[in-house]
């Protein structure tokens, strides 16, 4: 004899609704101000360091969008084709319009 498939669903359904019911009377018992010895959280920010613009910079002169491109191309064809492939879905970039030909 098979067992009624809408009363295992409305057994699910019960499950659901205590589970959701518990969750949130377990939430609501908490203390909304905290631990009284809590203390509150201090972050440390350091100073943003001035940018240094090389002079040999590969990147200057070209457009903001190609300046990570730039700099992969003039490290090699591996750093470039890594970075075209991890910005692909991004920039759509190609590698031979970056590959430098010698």
């Amino acid at each position: 004899m098979k067992a009624n498939l809408h009363c295992r669903h409305y057994g699910f359904t019960l499950g659901a609704a205590l589970a959701l019911g518990a969750t949130v009377a377990f939430a609501a018992t908490a203390d909304p101000e905290g631990y009284a010895d809590e203390r509150p959280i201090m972050l440390a920010q350091a100073a943003p360091s001035p940018a240094v613009v090389s002079a040999n910079d590969p990147a200057a002169g070209y457009p903001a969008v190609q300046a990570g491109v730039r700099r992969a191309a003039a490290e090699g064809p591996d750093a470039l084709r890594r970075y075209v492939w991890r910005t692909r879905m991004i920039y759509n970039f190609y590698i031979v319009d970056f590959m430098i030909l010698a």
